[in-house]
């Protein structure tokens, strides 16, 4: 057995761009062996967007590449080829997991849909990441970040009331897809436990952003009311970012129980006024009472007032730079960022795992090259020879 989480599970990756590749580095990063299958010649198409590092346009050099695809095997595969498609056929037979982020209509026009692999492997998982979904009026709809991030209805919610409506970075729908496909490919895995049966997962780019809306959602679905654009005028006042001495702090006053304590912080009489208590007068009031705290909160510096928060039981927050979001003491004492070495861009500090078990850690390995594994992979699963894979790679298969 492996001492990671996933050690024994084998994903054929057939995705690419973020959602796919997101959901892949995350079983990967947990130890399951993620083969990525990429386009001859060209790979991924993440590989050809920057930024670049040092600024130098190469498919090995794309630094949204390097971050989307740590731990995984790259080979290449022609898809459209007749060949192409046996192999695929003859990877799958021996898989627990494929991911796909394909238009739905791809691969059921190469004869690689959920319905044809599960003829050849019933216990296969295959988790489809689109757009709009598998079915349904919008299936067959192109769509870019920006117009997800709108339909979700989170644009809705996003920028200065009085502006145009805004989409945040970075690309918040596509990684909340990634994640809900990482968690519902781990429910298909446990149930499999028990039933031995593989499940095709349909999962929308557009329904799995509409969980960043929250408390929105559920006021349209209960209440029948749609909450409005309201920049930094929250309705729990304070709740919002205010300039301090050395930057911007964010001054939170949920829950909602602790503020009156929390007033401490700024020894100014002034808020301790009565009539401030409640949430719901201090809304009313805001201009008022921001009169009083703006010049309070000046006086601070960040971290003062973040820890001071922090004491008080409230989410103070402080808008770090990069070196000091590498040099959190918090980050570093859960050696949340580790280095990696990859032979084209050096030795460079990632990201690591999103949370940790106890028993089974995080696996941190660098992204693949293009093509670093076929002879690997077509030689140890497949047995095709040396000069087998060189004569497919000369005919463009690989």
């Amino acid at each position: 057995m492996s001492d990671t989480a996933l050690g024994h599970i084998r994903v054929i990756d057939l995705s690419h761009h973020v959602a796919g590749p997101y959901c892949t580095k995350l079983l990967a990063g947990f130890g399951a062996e993620v083969i990525k299958v990429e386009r001859p010649g060209t790979g991924d198409p993440m590989r050809s967007l920057g930024p670049f590092h040092q600024g130098r346009k190469d498919l090995e050099r794309s630094i949204p590449f390097l971050w989307l695809n740590t731990g995984k095997q790259s080979i290449t595969l022609d898809l459209k080829s007749e060949k192409g498609q046996e192999i695929i056929r003859r990877l799958v037979q021996e898989a627990d997991v494929v991911v796909e982020n394909f238009s739905p209509r791809v691969l059921s026009s190469l004869g690689l849909a959920y319905d044809d692999l599960r003829t050849i492997n019933p216990a296969l998982v295959m988790a489809s990441i689109s757009n709009y979904g598998q079915d349904g009026p919008y299936r067959d709809y192109r769509a870019d970040e920006i117009s997800l991030y709108a339909m979700s209805g989170l644009m809705n919610e996003t920028g200065d009331p009085e502006r145009e409506p805004l989409r945040a970075g970075p690309d918040l729908a596509q990684y909340s897809a990634a994640m809900c496909a990482y968690a519902a490919i781990l429910s298909a895995l446990h149930r499999r436990q028990a039933t031995g049966r593989g499940e095709h997962l349909d999962i929308s780019i557009q329904e799995a952003a509409l969980v960043n809306i929250e408390m929105g959602l559920v006021e349209t679905l209960q209440l029948g009311q749609v909450r409005k654009r309201t920049g930094d005028r929250h309705s729990m006042m304070p709740w919002q970012h205010y300039e301090c001495a050395d930057g911007e702090v964010a001054v939170i006053s949920g829950p909602i129980r602790h503020w009156r304590r929390a007033r401490k912080i700024f020894d100014e009489p002034r808020l301790f006024q009565s009539k401030y208590d409640h949430c719901l007068v201090r809304r009313f009031l805001r201009d008022e009472y921001e009169e009083i705290l703006v010049p309070c909160v000046k006086q601070y510096r960040k971290k003062d007032l973040f820890y001071a928060g922090q004491e008080q039981g409230l989410a103070f927050a402080y808008l770090a730079t990069l070196e000091e979001a590498l040099e959190l003491p918090q980050h570093r004492a859960r050696e949340f960022f580790t280095e990696m070495d990859h032979p084209v861009v050096g030795r460079h500090r990632y990201c690591g795992a999103p949370f940790r078990m106890s028993a089974t850690p995080w696996r941190s390995q660098r992204a693949p090259l293009l093509a670093e594994h076929n002879a690997e992979v077509y030689g140890r699963l497949l047995g095709f020879t040396e000069e087998e894979i060189q004569a497919m790679e000369e005919e463009g298969i690989f």
